[in-house]
């Protein structure tokens, strides 16, 4: 599947700069929801979604965080791409350990059947050194949709 089509420039924030993850995710929930991408519950959902089901990834490279809550609170697919000032303590996914997250990748999910494929891409994407290294080199927002959109495109082809 093209998951490039859930990427949208509008929702690229390299420059967050909350000192935890509910601020963050506050900060973060009300651009999206200001762009028309998610209803007013989504932040709440998120959040008890994040307790419940922490979403964090430890990588060789780098330390990520794919927070997402159920689709009856997203309006229209998207990915949002966030980079933080500073590591954001999170869970780990699986294993509840504290980690320190600076990137994460707020996914909009209105079809949960998805979720799979979609987290799959990113496990295989955040595994590869080319790829996160670039990732982390990346300040511009049009470079980094510009970057995701190949990418994504890339692996949809089977590239």
């Amino acid at each position: 599947m093209d998951y490039s089509t859930m990427i949208h420039k509008d929702l690229i924030f390299l420059n967050e700069d909350a000192a935890d993850r509910k601020k963050l995710f506050r900060a973060v929930a009300k651009k999206i929801q200001a762009a028309g991408y998610v209803k007013d519950t989504y932040e709440a959902a998120l959040n008890k979604r994040e307790d419940a089901f922490p979403t964090g990834i430890v990588f060789p490279e780098i330390s990520v965080m794919l927070p997402h809550a159920d689709p009856e609170n997203v309006n229209r697919p998207f990915m949002a791409i966030v980079k933080n000032a500073q590591p954001v303590r999170v869970l780990q996914m699986g294993y509840n350990k504290p980690e320190d997250a600076t990137a994460m990748f707020f996914l909009g999910i209105t079809d949960s059947s998805q979720q799979v494929g979609l987290l799959q891409v990113f496990m295989d994407l955040l595994q590869n050194e080319k790829f996160v290294a670039k990732f982390k080199a990346i300040k511009d927002p049009e470079t980094m949709y510009e970057f995701f959109v190949n990418t994504f495109k890339a692996q949809a082809a089977g590239k």
